[in-house]
């Protein structure tokens, strides 16, 4: 019988998963972990023939030697968390969830940028202490008429900009590959790039991949060439931002506000409560500063996180896993593709 190991489900992931698996033609033995994958819970894999992985999990060359499994099936877009190179070495095939519910993403990414625009974490936090003065420090400014550049128009990116269009906003992008004619038919502008969006964007939002060339695209020098009071939002990937250029633009006011929903040391602070754990000290300093700042926000990699993305995902992951074991049924030797195969 075939194991399968699933590694970081909720309560929430499980009640969509379990359904699925139970209902693959191939007799299968799962196994769902709410720890994450990672050298001190590799152990946990030993026996599997698959393992399912989430954005939080780690497996990487040393980890190999201590698995035998011929599939990794991870429940997200990204895949930055496997080591690609090892997996091809070593025959195993590795499958991905190239697009969950992009409304998701691309809805909560506005969302942040109005906050921002609008000052209402400040505003929230007032009328907490039942401070409901207005004073300047709660002074915004209107999206029509403004320009929002957008790094990556794949189909978050092209939805971000066409509802960003419908607040009659001025869109920029960035892209290595151009879609001409959906940008004809959004009013949406090319530019040729990255320097042009830097320097003419009142808000740049990020929805590109992580690759070689893209990490820290947010850079010191890039935050030099943007305009004075830049909103900057990341929904993408957290290695797009160099954390402490992000801080030195917000401390000079060159940056006006940044909203995150993924940060480049996630793995390290995101997905705990830092109250409920003894002296609740976060062991990383730049997410602390970047916390106190009442011109930041900072979510917990949730953008994606609605009901009908978690519904997808484990529709695509459990799709993935049934591929795999008809063709590898058929082809024992693996000399074949996955649909959903990372592209790199």
């Amino acid at each position: 019988m075939v194991k399968i190991v699933f590694f970081d489900v909720k309560p929430y992931d499980k009640q969509y998963l379990e359904p699925l698996v139970a209902g693959l033609k191939e007799p299968v033995e799962a196994t769902f972990l709410e720890s994450k994958l990672n050298k001190d819970t590799v152990a946990l894999a030993k026996d599997a023939d698959i393992i399912s992985l989430f954005v939080h999990d780690k497996v990487d060359k040393e980890m190999f030697d201590h698995l035998k499994c011929k599939m990794i099936a991870c429940r997200s877009a990204g895949f930055d968390y496997v080591d690609l190179a090892e997996c091809g070495a070593r025959n195993i095939k590795v499958a991905t969830v190239p697009s969950y519910s992009p409304s998701s993403i691309a809805e909560f990414a506005v969302g942040l940028s109005i906050n921002l625009a609008r000052n209402l974490r400040m505003a929230f936090e007032r009328s907490k202490n039942a401070d409901l003065s207005l004073t300047s420090k709660l002074l915004g400014f209107e999206m029509k008429g403004k320009t929002v550049g957008v790094f990556g128009t794949g189909r978050i990116g092209k939805l971000v900009c066409e509802i960003f269009r419908g607040f009659k906003m001025n869109v920029i992008a960035f892209d290595v590959y151009e879609d001409k004619e959906w940008a004809a038919q959004n009013q949406v502008e090319y530019v040729k790039t990255k320097d042009e969006v830097y320097s003419r964007s009142d808000i740049i939002s990020l929805h590109a991949p992580l690759t070689k060339e893209n990490v820290h695209m947010i850079d010191s020098e890039a935050v030099g060439k943007m305009k004075e009071g830049v909103l900057i939002v990341n929904t993408g990937r957290g290695g797009l931002i160099d954390t402490k250029a992000l801080i030195a633009g917000i401390k000079s006011r060159k940056i006006g506000g940044a909203a995150l929903d993924v940060y480049e040391k996630e793995n390290l602070s995101f997905d705990h409560d830092w109250f409920s754990i003894e002296e609740g000290i976060m062991p990383d300093e730049d997410l602390s500063v970047l916390l106190g700042y009442p011109n930041v926000l900072v979510t917990a990699h949730q953008a994606y996180f609605t009901r009908e993305a978690l519904k997808e995902i484990a529709n695509v992951s459990i799709s993935n896993i049934s591929e795999y074991l008809q063709k590898a049924k058929e082809q024992p030797d693996h000399s074949f593709t996955l649909k959903n195969a990372p592209r790199v």
